[in-house]
């Protein structure tokens, strides 16, 4: 069963994916380079390890996930066939 109605959706949810994943490693980057080198500052850092390596695990499976569950396209209209007469395909299964 595929949860995405339309490959908006399915797209829609990658880019959030895409976003959350960037935004956890930013933010490990962040605390790495700005987080005094002191007990209390490495601390910090192995929590924002500890907090955002999962999310960053689990939102990279579940964009994963959205990639591989995209509907197909779907043809719409009249579509043009060469002049040969053969009906020419693209990948995605519709006429050209």
């Amino acid at each position: 069963m595929n949860p995405f109605k339309t490959r908006q959706q399915a797209i829609a949810f990658i880019c959030v994916g895409v976003a959350v994943v960037l935004s956890c490693v930013a933010s490990i980057a962040i605390a790495e380079s700005f987080m005094p080198n002191n007990l209390a500052g490495r601390r910090g850092v192995v929590i924002f390890y500890r907090t955002f390596t999962p999310m960053i695990v689990v939102w990279s499976l579940l964009a994963s996930w959205a990639y591989f569950n995209i509907p197909p396209r779907s043809c719409s209209g009249e579509l043009a066939s060469d002049d040969e007469g053969d009906i020419a395909r693209d990948s995605t299964g519709c006429e050209v």
